[in-house]
């Protein structure tokens, strides 16, 4: 399957639910001069871009979960969804 960014985001959503239940947003795009694209979480004022190399995507899409943006995603949680604030800390 060609990746694009509105696939390769509803499989990344598929793996880890807890990005929309604890609210944060999730935008992919390509970036041309880093050739691989870019997954982009927010919440509030907090923000975190992370590279996923063409493999890695390739992956994903073929539905082998992508371990080390699973471990960005884990991180930015814990650093922003903790301390009694609004999120779901699985």
């Amino acid at each position: 399957m060609i990746i694009t960014p509105e696939n390769l985001r509803t499989k990344i959503l598929s793996f880890y639910p807890e990005i929309e239940k604890n609210n944060i947003e999730l935008s992919i795009h390509f970036d041309d001069e880093k050739k691989a694209w870019v997954a982009q979480l927010s919440k509030h004022q907090h923000e975190l871009m992370t590279y996923i190399e063409k493999k890695e995507a390739q992956d994903c899409i073929d539905g082998i979960e992508c371990v080390y943006l699973g471990t960005q995603i884990g991180q930015f949680i814990f650093n922003y969804c903790s301390e009694g604030s609004e999120c779901n800390v699985p």
